[in-house]
């Protein structure tokens, strides 16, 4: 018989889990930087996933990856994307992580990603759900059950491409000397 191996974590993480939860979930007015802090903390207190998968759309993904790069700041735009479906919510889509984190985990400034999550919102891959928080579009992607997914997508539209000309603006990678 195998033996099962358990991680062990402090009961009060649990504890500071529900709690940092449920003031999030009540209809408090607290200011935009106070719910970003809370939901970094959770996602710091929140217990280890094994193996958290975010599924994504093929034929979406493709579309947004595209728009993306006919966009301006299309790096930082794809840097951004990466971070965020990241730390998407379970069952909810929600990116739960704010500016500060997703910089940080994109190696950028919290202006950039303002810019790119307010252009990936545009193209439809994330929702705005209020100043400063997004979810992924359904459609997109998702982490969760099926039956939320189709819930939560049945009010939303799919990515769909713009025709619009690829801008002439470089990319913001600087050319290979050779």
């Amino acid at each position: 018989m195998a033996a099962k191996v358990t991680r062990m974590r402090p009961k009060r993480h649990d504890a500071i889990c529900e709690s940092l939860q449920l003031a999030l979930d009540m209809p408090l007015s607290l200011k935009q930087a106070t719910r970003d802090d809370l939901a970094d903390a959770l996602g710091r207190f929140a217990p280890p996933e094994q193996w958290v998968f975010v599924m994504l759309n093929p034929d979406q993904q493709r579309l947004v990856l595209k728009a993306i790069n006919r966009g301006p700041r299309p790096l930082t735009t794809l840097k951004v994307w990466n971070a965020a479906i990241s730390h998407i919510r379970y069952d909810t889509g929600e990116i739960m992580a704010g500016r500060a984190r997703l910089a940080e985990d994109a190696d950028i400034t919290p202006d950039e990603v303002s810019r790119a999550l307010n252009r990936l919102a545009d193209l439809g891959a994330l929702l705005k759900l209020r100043p400063g928080r997004y979810a992924i579009n359904p459609h997109v992607g998702w982490s969760g059950g099926l039956v939320e997914r189709q819930a939560a997508a049945k009010d939303e539209s799919p990515v769909r491409l713009r025709i619009e000309p690829a801008p002439s603006i470089p990319d913001e990678t600087p050319p290979t000397p050779g």
